[in-house]
């Protein structure tokens, strides 16, 4: 697979730019988190940023950054704590720093720290944690993304649980030497070690994944504004590869780039020139199960190496020339020489690391270790050559000393092992004076004290002492209990919530018997509670005995309330009992209520007694009512027809239940809120008595006049003498809707009136006055009776 004609002329361009013009960009990295060991939960945090040098480069990013911790779970985000820059900005080493510099391959190290306490009862949830911190934006010249300038990078690291059945699960994540620099040669096999080694023994499991993008407000271009480190959960966007690139191919050869499963040593050798960018995941496995994860970026830059003559040098111990190892005590040193070439580089390692400003044709030694160098041409681009391994061996560098166990308060022990060799003796010390007998390789002490061993290899007669070991008895565990409500009593048909402290698991015993094993109890019995609380350690402690006992239940009354008619009544005392109560409710100030206060209504009255302060209160519940004084709205009088029938109508408030009428002649019920009169006959008066269900009174008269007919006289005389001037009908009245209707000789209307007769004929037609002489008129009283018609005299 051969990149495009322009895109490899793009590449040879921003390849040979000058370094302050491509220096902004982030080349890869990854987070590392180390168990200080001397608290739970206290962690030592790396973030390791691998960046092209340059003023740009240097400016766009700070001296400091933000790492969020999520729960895996949910991606709740439980933490973000700032990391901030230690040491200086390290050069990255290149064996042949010549073809580094034409290429521009000018790599620092930039390293972000922090120390932090997490608390292991709050980091305790089975599925684990994630870290995460997230920073922009990788190399526009980078072959084998889409849009690289607009990319950018999530450092991603996993860890499990701080407990694992109530006590402290130690661990740190894998830990990582320092990168060499490198190019790779076209069509030439290259190797890389890019594994790392586990702090706690635990397995380190390699693969190629596709790296992650940053998560929200990347989209810069070319390092100009965005957000340059951002807090976002998971899941987290991966890069766009372009076609015919993945996480199993994210470098074009035969063999593609690939990782050993084992040792994380990348493999490859590449068929096609460009940059190329790419991610390794690392897990971490125990007993089996996978407890965390991390993920480490990287580029690589494939270029077409001219052919020169590869150089192939001879390391060797000046002392020893014959000999490839060579054993020494701790401290001593010995002298590395390579052969000598004036036209040559050179630059040495130890376990495959370059080493630090090891760059001439020997090297002095006193850490043990696998040495070779690395020799190129001065002033040539080309292929390296490496000299065969040389093992120094240094008796004593590995003599460390391993603990476990703890010493409690009271209890407890600690184990010692010292890792040594067959041919070698042991003395024990505890501060600082030998411990006479202890002479093997292992120690169980139940001492606190400073521990350390002093190894004798007989071979060489190297003496040797151990790391110091500061043993200490930590604090008694104060178990306690204490109610949620401060108080050892259980309220009447309820519970009472037991909260325990003082370790990071609990066991808790009622009456002798063991129940529960969390760090709340909830009891509704009473009994003698005795709590053991294990901290992180495994050391317990007991807290003295605490009595809960049961509270009696109560009961409460109150007294009935009478109803009373409108607020405009006396205050009434309320009795409750048993005494010490409390009233509430609309009007009630105390032990009264007020019925002014409360207003017109059905008021809802509580009486509440807590049989302790902490408890429910009992309640009693009654209606006070005051109820509304009820209004009638009915006629004083009126007329009607004899054998008439018809409503009253009344219009009632105060919500009435009861209604009497009096008397009850001609009602079809006198018990009836609007009885019908039926045929009325006579004139009569009636009462009517009403009381709503308080028992409020009121009443009101209506007195009705009964007409027999109606009477129309024959003649009337608008003369303006104060006498006959308008036709009046006595007993029309009674007939609230009657129209009367005059004509003329010729039948023409010149009088009708509106129902009622209201305003009587005066002899006038639209305010003229109608000649005297004979009219005809018309009466209509009611539907059901006869028309009354006849001749009507006007007289002038």
């Amino acid at each position: 697979m051969r990149i495009s004609t322009f895109r490899y002329i793009f590449w040879l361009l921003a390849v040979a730019q000058p370094l302050a013009v491509l220096a902004t960009h982030q080349v890869g990295g990854q987070l590392e988190m180390r168990a200080v060991g001397d608290v739970p939960g206290h962690f030592h945090i790396t973030v390791t940023n691998y960046l092209e040098d340059g003023t740009r480069g240097a400016a766009s990013q700070g001296t400091s950054g933000t790492v969020g911790i999520y729960r895996v779970r949910d991606n709740t985000l439980m933490y973000s704590f700032t990391v901030r820059q230690t040491g200086g900005r390290e050069k990255v080493i290149y064996a042949n720093e010549f073809c580094a510099a034409q290429r521009n391959l000018n790599f620092i190290v930039l390293t972000y720290e922090a120390d932090i306490q997490l608390s292991p009862n709050t980091y305790n949830d089975e599925q684990g944690y994630y870290m995460s911190y997230q920073t922009r934006n990788r190399n526009v010249s980078i072959n084998n993304v889409s849009t690289p300038d607009q990319t950018g990078f999530t450092f991603y690291l996993e860890f499990p649980s701080l407990l694992k059945n109530g006590l402290y699960f130690q661990n740190s994540s894998p830990h990582f030497s320092p990168i060499n620099g490198e190019y790779i040669c076209l069509g030439a096999p290259f190797t890389f070690p890019f594994g790392g080694t586990d702090p706690d023994g635990d397995q380190l499991r390699y693969s190629m994944a596709t790296p992650l993008n940053q998560k929200g407000g990347n989209n810069v271009n070319g390092g100009g504004g965005g957000n340059q480190n951002s807090l976002s959960p998971a899941p987290y966007p991966e890069l766009n590869w372009l076609p015919g690139f993945s996480a199993t191919n994210a470098i074009p050869g035969s063999p593609t780039l690939q990782v050993d499963e084992q040792t994380g040593q990348l493999t490859v050798t590449a068929t096609a020139l460009g940059l190329y960018v790419f991610t390794v995941r690392v897990e971490e496995i125990r007993n089996g199960v996978k407890i965390g994860e991390v993920r480490r970026d990287f580029q690589f830059l494939v270029i077409d190496c001219p052919p020169q003559t590869v150089p192939d040098p001879v390391a060797k111990f000046q002392a020893s020339p014959d000999q490839q190892a060579k054993t020494m005590c701790l401290g001593d040193s010995t002298l590395l020489q390579a052969t000598v070439n004036a036209d040559w580089n050179y630059q040495w390692r130890r376990d495959g690391i370059n080493l630090s400003g090891a760059t001439s044709s020997s090297l002095t030694v006193r850490e043990p270790g696998e040495y070779m160098v690395v020799v190129s041409q001065k002033a040539a681009c080309s292929k390296v050559g490496n000299s065969e391994n040389l093992r120094v061996i240094v008796i004593g560098a590995a003599a460390k000393l391993f603990e476990a166990g703890h010493l409690c308060a009271t209890t407890g022990s600690v184990q010692f092992t010292v890792k040594g060799d067959d041919d070698v003796t042991y003395q024990w010390y505890r501060n600082n004076q030998a411990m006479a007998g202890e002479t093997a390789d292992s120690l169980r002490t139940e001492q606190p004290g400073r521990y350390y061993v002093r190894l004798t290899y007989n071979t060489l007669g190297c003496k040797v002492n151990t790391d110091t070991a500061n043993i200490q008895r930590s604090a008694a565990v104060q178990a306690l209990i204490k109610s949620s409500t401060g108080q050892n009593r259980i309220c009447p048909q309820d519970s009472l919530q037991l909260q325990g402290s003082g370790g990071s698991s609990y066991s808790w015993e009622i009456d002798g018997t063991t129940v529960g094993g969390s760090e709340q109890y909830v009891t509704s019995k009473p009994g003698t509670f005795v709590l053991t609380a294990t901290d992180f350690f495994g050391c317990k402690g007991t807290s003295p005995p605490v009595a809960i006992i049961q509270l009696a239940p109560i009961v409460v009354t109150l007294d009935s309330i009478p109803d009373v008619c409108g607020p405009n009544n006396p205050v009434y005392t309320l009795v409750g009992s048993p005494s010490e109560g409390i009233f509430v409710g609309p009007g009630v100030m105390g032990d009264q209520f007020n019925p002014k206060d409360a207003g017109v209504g059905n008021h809802q009255i509580t009486y509440t007694v807590k049989v302790a302060p902490e408890c429910q209160g009992t309640v009693a519940i009654r209606t006070a009512i005051v109820a509304p004084i009820p209004t009638i709205e009915l006629r004083d009088s009126l007329t009607t027809y004899t054998g008439n029938t018809f409503s009253l109508n009344p219009v009632y408030t105060g919500e009435p239940t009861q209604f009497q009428w009096e008397s009850a002649t001609f009602l079809d019920n006198p018990n009836a809120a609007n009885p019908t009169i039926t045929n009325i006959e006579k004139d009569i008066t009636y009462t009517i008595n009403v009381k709503n269900k308080s028992g409020c009174p009121v009443k009101d008269t209506i007195y009705i006049k009964v007409l027999a007919r109606v009477w129309v006289p024959d003649a009337f005389s608008p003369n303006g003498d104060g006498m006959n001037d308008t036709w009046e009908l006595p007993g029309i009245e009674a007939f609230p809707d009657a129209i009367v209707t005059v004509f003329n000789r010729w039948g023409e209307i010149v009088y009708s009136s509106e129902k009622g007769y209201k305003n009587p004929f005066d002899g006038t037609l639209n305010g003229t006055s109608l000649p005297a002489g004979l009219y005809a008129y018309a009466v209509r009283t009611v539907p059901e009776k006869p028309i009354l018609r006849g001749s009507l005299m006007l007289v002038r």
